[in-house]
């Protein structure tokens, strides 16, 4: 009897040993299988133990953007790249053909915001600065790659907050065409930054390129500027424009503390009055009416209306579809220094988002030069410092028919040496700002008043809007 008791007893023992190393199995299963479907950043989390019988979420993000139907395209294929990668991860993107900032400021209005949305920079500064969109410095032990973008593309609300980047850059520059030059035995504009034509310079090569119907040049005896047949160079009447020669002169719409209106300073009445003086003096430049009635700037170029052109690095895309036209690209003409601004839009993570490391994910992903065609189609410009900097990764996006041999000094040496963000990026209040200075300064594209005039005249309308400026770092 006591040798079947013990048995019984052991047989019991066995039950519990064999119990106790199946649970034991079967949690380190479960533990290895929940850290291997989450990404990295989150495999070390506190709630990894709680969570690790149970299967990866899915996130579905939503990501709004506008532009061009090449840009579109561009879009839908990183879109799908990205969703093919990331099969924990579904983007669904809006492309938004009409009034971007209309459909924001909408979807803002009714709490139905995307998670990652392009954004135009004022709206940027402003909804940066109300905390709507996520700072980017919280996640940089997360995300180091969010570090390694050029200085010039981050925008800040607050000193080291950083609520976005440019989504990519894209800097003003001149544009012309070769065979014009070459025909007039006229030097071709530098690509060098540090070999950029003073102001008096440029002029002279504007006169040499610009002629009447007869031939006749600004300045030679018979010279008709009521009808001219080609120009020397035309310019935009916006902030492409002016920003880069402010910049050049050290001149500003703001003073350097960003509380007073600046324009009628001396430097800056300089820029606008040599601006004026281009189309009204020196007869190189068609007016704001004549350019109304002028195909765009590249098809300019190609008929031989004008010899230079200023436009943005997006041009390059339109430049090289352009077949029948042989162009070439340098840099802008100087004041005090060589300068030039880059113009373009953000990209954002709104705050609201439910799910912010894999809005991160898809944010590091989107302008990834990798992933985008419209870095090698000339459209777009990188943000990260690499493809400034490494012979490698510059190849990668450069070394097509898009980018010429100049533009690895009148595109990459301009940007990351020479280019600042446009003024009107760090102005408070910039939309509000530029309705009363657009107006103000048609009157000198009109001739109607002289620059001192005009630019004194906007002082009364524009210093009470102002309400000081962003940081730049």
């Amino acid at each position: 009897m006591l040798n079947l008791h013990k048995q019984r007893w052991l047989a019991v023992l066995m039950v519990f040993v064999l119990v106790g190393i199946t649970a034991c199995s079967s949690g380190n299963k479960g533990g290895n299988e929940a850290s291997s479907s989450k990404p990295p950043s989150e495999a070390s989390g506190s709630k990894l133990v709680e969570e690790s019988a149970a299967p990866a979420e899915h996130v579905n993000l939503t990501f709004m953007y506008w532009g061009s139907n090449d840009e579109k395209k561009a879009m839908e294929k990183m879109i799908d790249s990205f969703n093919e990668s990331h099969p924990n991860i579904t983007v669904k993107g809006e492309h938004v053909p009409g009034d971007y900032n209309t459909k924001m400021n909408t979807l803002m209005a009714a709490n139905q915001l995307p998670d990652v949305a392009y954004l135009g920079d004022a709206l940027t500064n402003k909804w940066g600065s109300e905390g709507k969109l996520l700072d980017f410095s919280q996640y940089y032990g997360d995300y180091p790659e969010l570090q390694n973008k050029l200085k010039a593309s981050y925008l800040y609300t607050e000193p080291g907050k950083a609520v976005a980047n440019f989504t990519a850059l894209e800097v003003m520059v001149l544009y012309y065409n070769k065979e014009i030059f070459e025909e007039a035995g006229v030097p071709l504009p530098p690509s060098d930054p540090t070999k950029a034509w003073n102001w008096d310079e440029f002029v002279t090569v504007a006169k040499q390129l610009t002629k009447d119907k007869n031939g006749k040049h600004p300045g030679e005896e018979g010279f008709q500027e009521k009808s001219i047949d080609q120009y020397g160079f035309s310019f935009g009447s916006d902030r492409g424009t002016y920003g880069p020669l402010l910049e050049s002169n050290g001149a500003g719409i703001l003073d350097e503390s960003g509380t007073k209106y600046a324009l009628n300073s001396p430097e800056s009445v300089e820029v606008f009055q040599k601006l004026q003086d281009l189309i009204y003096t020196h007869h190189v430049s068609p007016d704001l009416i004549q350019q109304q009635n002028m195909p765009d700037n590249h098809v300019r170029l190609q008929t031989r209306k004008v010899a230079m052109v200023l436009d943005g690095t997006w041009a390059l895309l339109d430049l090289t579809n352009n077949k029948k036209l042989k162009w070439g690209i340098g840099v802008l003409p100087k004041l005090k220094e060589p300068k030039t601004v880059i113009l373009a839009g953000t990209t954002v993570v709104f705050n609201s988002t439910k799910h912010p490391k894999e809005a991160l994910e898809f944010y590091l992903y989107h302008n990834n030069p990798e992933q985008v065609d419209l870095y090698k189609t000339g459209l777009w410009m990188p943000t990260e410092d690499k493809y400034y900097s490494e012979e490698e990764a510059i190849k990668s996006w450069t070394d097509n028919e898009a980018h010429p041999a100049e533009f690895r000094q009148a595109g990459i040496d301009y940007t990351k040496g020479y280019a600042v963000k446009s003024p009107s990026t760090a102005i408070k209040n910039w939309p509000e700002i530029n309705s009363k200075l657009a107006p103000g300064l048609d009157l000198i594209w009109t001739n109607k008043k002289s620059a001192q005039e005009a630019l004194d005249e906007l002082e009364s309308q524009i210093q009470p809007l102002v309400q000081g400026v962003y940081p730049n770092e």
